[in-house]
């Protein structure tokens, strides 16, 4: 098999896939190297999801690789897998952009954990992707719809992979920026329980909810990635100890599903929670246990606590980085880019220039009773594979200066459960994806990924997006 016999266009294959084909001689890395960066050419000028991408070291590096498979020699599961990274993590030699806006951005001296992993997987670096940051949302697109926000902060992330650039992404959540750029641009995605995944070489936006996520075509990719990516670093403090990556198999039974009912509905638009309604009874009809879900009355404090605690690490941070962008001519940044909750959340809303004013013990209080609302919800999924709700309220808007509504996302990053993210099998009223998450207890991500396949295999994919 060559590019020219395959049953379908390689951008269309998933991850999986491609390091099939690399191990049984089908493909080249080179090939398929090749065939991803002539998309990226024919399509990224609108799109913009590259902030850095050098297509001679990626080919140079692709025939090192092509060269180790004809010999027999993987260096991983995924050799010669392409993928792209959030300019959050550092990747050695490039600059680390967080600041799109950075005239002479830090270079890295070496690779996030997340990347080093993946790299000695065999994975194929292609670039760096764009992020929002302290210049605000960037100039990245949605690819189902241009005039359309793509999520963010890991805006670059999303659109990458729903445009097919690459297969799969490394993304970021702190709030909500994770995942909703997968379900903005109709593909997959984890943010793992806090501490699985390596935070180091990632630059932080609230020490204790940041989370390196994983993008990709399928929920079974993002799986393999996980397998990847996660398990214990001694070079993170965050990170869980004994937790190396195990995944299932197959379930033995459909799963039980709880449908969310309370909290999350009253900040659904009506054609998302119609969706999930559509969804739930497909999942129904093959075989799941799919009933209604509610979560304890106490749950609501979880939103105003994010807000204690989320507001007090974020403006110690984002005092920091302002000084740097000071010493570098750069205005501060802007109030609304980053820790900023959309006014469509009903719950206390805490504006990021009074985290600075937050007391020690205020913070600390906050702190205990988030671990005791993490108790609470853990406890309350007990006898469930997972609970399932909208990923984002709504469709992407339609902005080019906003990363859309993350409140629905808010309260997994807080407390520190797994959540993921597949597309509903229906587009929303003006033909943009809808995301639908399931969210399962502290430190169940690999059974929540096989629950997340076996209901991607029947809800079904989304086609590849149309692009001029």
């Amino acid at each position: 098999m060559s590019i020219a016999t395959l049953t379908k266009p390689l951008h269309e294959m998933h991850a999986v896939e491609i390091a099939a084909a690399i191990r049984d001689g089908s493909l080249t890395p080179s090939e398929v190297a090749t065939a991803l960066l002539e998309r990226v050419a024919t399509y990224d000028g609108s799109i913009k999801s590259f902030s850095a991408l050098d297509r001679e070291t990626v080919l140079i590096e692709a025939e090192a690789l092509t060269e180790e498979a004809t010999a027999g020699k993987f260096r991983g599961p995924f050799h010669g897998v392409p993928f792209g990274v959030k300019e959050q993590f550092t990747v050695a030699g490039v600059p680390t952009l967080g600041d799109w806006s950075d005239p002479n951005p830090e270079i890295a001296t070496y690779d996030a954990t997340v990347v080093a992993r993946l790299r000695e997987a065999g994975a194929l670096l292609l670039g760096k992707l764009f992020m929002v940051g302290p210049a605000g949302v960037p100039p990245t697109r949605n690819p189902w719809n241009i005039e359309y926000s793509p999520g963010g902060s890991s805006s670059g992330s999303g659109a990458a992979v729903g445009a097919r650039f690459v297969p799969f992404a490394m993304s970021e959540q702190t709030g909500g920026s994770g995942i909703r750029p997968a379900a903005y641009c109709g593909v997959s995605a984890i943010k793992p329980t806090y501490g699985r995944n390596s935070r180091r070489g990632m630059f932080q936006m609230a020490w204790s909810h940041d989370h390196a996520c994983i993008i990709a075509t399928t929920i079974r990719d993002v799986a393999a990635v996980f397998s990847m990516t996660a398990g214990y670093d001694p070079a993170d403090p965050s990170s869980v100890y004994g937790s190396e990556p195990q995944l299932e198999g197959e379930l033995a039974k459909p799963p039980r599903i709880g449908v969310v009912r309370n909290f999350f509905p009253e900040l659904t638009a009506a054609p998302m929670q119609a969706a999930i309604e559509e969804s739930a009874a497909k999942l129904a009809a093959a075989g799941a246990d799919v009933v209604d879900f509610y979560l304890p009355e106490a749950f609501g404090a979880t939103w105003p606590s994010w807000m204690l605690v989320g507001g007090a690490e974020g403006a110690t941070i984002n005092a920091k980085a302002d000084v740097v962008r000071a010493e570098k001519g750069l205005a501060a940044s802007k109030p609304g880019s980053v820790g900023e909750i959309p006014p469509a959340t009903k719950f206390a809303n805490l504006p990021r220039q009074l985290g600075a004013m937050i007391p020690a013990t205020y913070y600390l209080q906050a702190q205990r009773h988030r671990r005791y609302l993490r108790t609470l919800a853990d406890d309350s999924m007990a006898g469930f594979d997972a609970i399932l709700m909208a990923t984002a309220p709504d469709e992407p808007p339609r902005s080019r200066t906003s990363s859309g509504d993350w409140s629905l996302l808010l309260p997994w990053s807080h407390l520190g459960q797994p959540a993921i993210s597949i597309p509903a099998s229906s587009l929303g009223p003006n033909g943009l994806p809808l995301g639908l998450q399931l969210v399962s207890p502290t430190l169940t991500d690999e059974h929540l990924l096989a629950v997340g396949v076996w209901c991607q295999d029947v809800i079904g994919l989304l086609p590849t997006p149309t692009m001029a």
